[in-house]
């Protein structure tokens, strides 16, 4: 079994019965769209987030995709919340730019599968200090 196919497999038990659309159809168009050039640096993974959980403030170092399972998601910039997605939406985030993930959700875990692509001397994701308008430093 194949990396690939051992994700699929996780996915199924990820998303509810009855979103075969972002289970199949979502999936397998953002996979076969990812680039097959040796120089490029390829993960496909799963993430949560917990509810009402954020992640560790961070910057992508390529093209990153990511396919929504379930819940919501809020990514917040220096800006504001500049990106909103709930299950079935595909998005991406800007490269280099320093971010949070945020799960507004009170209950449901955000879940999806994120594709990257950078070059092969760098890593997908550089985790960094907290943000100035960081919202979890709110009181």
């Amino acid at each position: 079994m194949t990396d690939i196919d051992e994700l699929r497999l996780k996915i199924e038990g990820l998303v509810p019965e009855g979103q075969d659309l972002h289970r199949n159809t979502l999936f397998e168009g953002l996979y076969e769209s990812l680039p097959r050039d040796p120089q490029a640096n390829i993960l496909v993974y799963t993430a949560e987030i917990r509810p009402m959980g954020y992640t560790n403030p961070h910057a992508h170092n390529g093209a990153t995709f990511f396919l929504a399972l379930q819940g919501q998601f809020e990514a917040h910039f220096e800006e504001g919340v500049l990106i909103r997605a709930k299950a079935g939406d595909v998005y991406s985030e800007p490269i280099g730019k320093v971010h949070r993930g945020h799960n507004p959700h009170p209950t449901l875990p955000y879940l999806c599968v994120a594709f990257c692509a950078t070059a092969p001397d760098r890593e997908h994701v550089t985790n960094v200090p907290a943000m100035e308008n960081d919202p979890m430093n709110k009181a």
